[in-house]
């Protein structure tokens, strides 16, 4: 008989020290989770605003084809996007003319502001 009165507790121990176990488990599952979500908007923040700066550099680009001498900037929201493209600097030598184009794609959301720039050289 004493020996059983002995293990009267032992189950309830082992229940519990299951259940602090399996607590962690979720804790570690939820802040995993959590990591994961903000890196998928990063990566869809990311992608929205190299597709905003690669609009505003085609309009540009478009626009030095025809006329190499077109200095004023492209300005466009494309789908919640900030972009622009502007044309920094110049080079005319021996007859060929060299423009660098920069573009910049800004997406800001979910608190979280990410920005794309894009250079290319136009020469005609």
């Amino acid at each position: 008989m004493r020996r059983k009165h002995i293990q009267t507790g032992s189950m309830l121990l082992s229940v519990i020290f299951i259940m602090l176990i399996l607590s962690a488990l979720m804790a570690a599952m939820v802040i995993l989770s959590g990591q994961s979500s903000r890196q998928l908007v990063y990566e869809v923040q990311a992608l929205k605003a190299r597709l905003a700066a690669e609009a505003v550099l085609e309009q540009k680009v478009f626009a030095l084809l025809s006329d190499i001498d077109a200095r004023e900037a492209v300005e466009n929201n494309v789908n919640g996007c900030d972009a622009n493209a502007i044309v920094p600097t110049s080079n005319k030598e021996a007859g060929v003319t060299q423009v660098n184009v920069i573009a910049t794609g800004t997406c800001t959301g979910s608190g979280l502001t990410v920005i794309r720039n894009i250079e290319v050289e136009v020469i005609e």
